[in-house]
């Protein structure tokens, strides 16, 4: 049986009271944008979910439109279903047409209700469809761990049936949360920040610096295909990659070697709120964790800090390795981190680097250099893509 709708379940967004409909609207949004245009006759809020009405073109197409959604910040699960009238008889006899072309020996009926106008509780329609199934196929009921489960949503005056659900992400829609920039290495920890990112519904644009000609352009490549993966849960990610080479080369010559990757990251938030600008975007996400490397101690991060105006948010912070190498195998970026390249924060690396360094010693060594200028002319030399 050709299902006729989508069932579009959410979790989080029916909290959010008097705001819900700005969430549900946003979730429409992007729910549109990830499938062909077209596939919906129509797409609305009812009671709590959203109800997708399949067109011809989106019935062929259905595989395709439940896979995407697998990447939906926003969604708990969706479901493709069929609808009949609200009473017994109907629902026996749409479940007897949905479950007649499945294989199964065992089964269950969950059957759901939303609304206190509904004449009969879920116990009653459980038993009642599942009698008719057993009379009618043979088959057995098993609460646990059953074959097959057809669930019955009841609301708004239909009953929708189904027997498969796609999980989706969770979390927020993107675009809810306004704009966000992501700093983004090419290592393991950074493509997993800009994840949690959108799953926080913040819409990111991504800032990769990079130091050719001292280093290959492997990096630079490297980051194109992981926003490529990223691109799977928004749509259009502005990436910016900046040359940082000129200011690090200036960095060795004239500062402390101990204080070079401190300087180096204070340049780089300094760029990266400067696009931020040019985006309207309110915080700069980094795939820093505490403790990770010489940079990463909490008096190191003060450091850098210190040169930002925007919010810094590090939400791997109290990760550890083992955790962001599975959960960036799950999302699909792990294998094209750990391709070989030259990060431009491994150049010009010093051998004993500072690692509970003193604002006021990190300021003296930069009070040498032009910032402002050295910031802008990097602004200059920056390249933008849209992937």
């Amino acid at each position: 049986m050709t299902p006729e709708f989508i069932l579009f379940h959410y979790d989080e967004i029916g909290l959010k009271g008097g705001n819900r409909s700005y969430f549900e609207n946003k979730l429409k949004q992007n729910i549109k944008a990830a499938i062909p245009k077209g596939s919906f006759t129509s797409l609305r809020t009812v009671q709590g979910r959203l109800v997708g009405k399949l067109s011809e073109r989106g019935q062929k197409h259905i595989s395709g439109i439940l896979s995407n959604m697998e990447n939906i910040f926003g969604l708990a699960y969706c479901a493709p279903a069929s609808r009949c009238p609200q009473n017994t008889d109907a629902i026996c006899d749409q479940a007897f047409a949905l479950l007649k072309e499945e294989k199964f020996s065992t089964f269950r009926i969950t059957a759901r209700r939303s609304g206190s106008d509904i004449p009969f509780s879920t116990q009653k329609m459980n038993e009642d469809v599942g009698a008719f199934i057993v009379d009618k196929l043979k088959k057995k009921v098993k609460l646990k761990n059953p074959d097959l489960a057809c669930f019955i949503d009841m609301f708004h005056k239909h009953a929708y049936l189904y027997t498969e659900k796609t999980s989706g992400p969770g979390g927020l829609p993107v675009g809810v949360s306004g704009k966000a920039m992501c700093m983004l290495s090419g290592g393991i920890d950074s493509p997993l920040a800009a994840f949690y990112a959108m799953k926080r519904g913040a819409r990111i644009s991504l800032v990769h610096f990079h130091s050719i000609p001292y280093t290959n352009s492997a990096s630079v490549d490297k980051v194109r295909e992981i926003t490529e993966v990223l691109g799977k849960y928004q749509k259009g990610i502005q990436l910016y990659t900046v040359p940082l080479g000129p200011i690090q080369k200036l960095i060795r010559t004239e500062t402390d070697e101990k204080f070079r990757v401190l300087l180096y990251r204070r340049f780089m938030i300094r760029i990266t709120e400067a696009l931020a600008k040019k985006e309207k975007a309110k915080a700069v996400y980094t795939g820093e964790v505490l403790g990770q490397v010489a940079s990463q101690t909490l008096e190191n991060m003060a450091v850098v800090e210190a040169a930002a105006s925007l919010p810094m948010l590090r939400p791997l912070i109290g990760l550890d390795k083992r955790e962001i190498v599975d959960r960036t195998k799950r999302i699909g970026t792990f294998d094209i981190s750990i391709q070989p390249d030259q990060d431009c924060c491994s150049l010009f690396v010093p051998k004993h680097p500072a690692t509970k360094a003193r604002l006021k010693d990190v300021e003296k060594e930069e009070a040498v250099l032009d910032v402002d200028t050295l910031v802008q002319e990097a602004i200059e030399g920056a390249e933008t893509e849209i992937i």
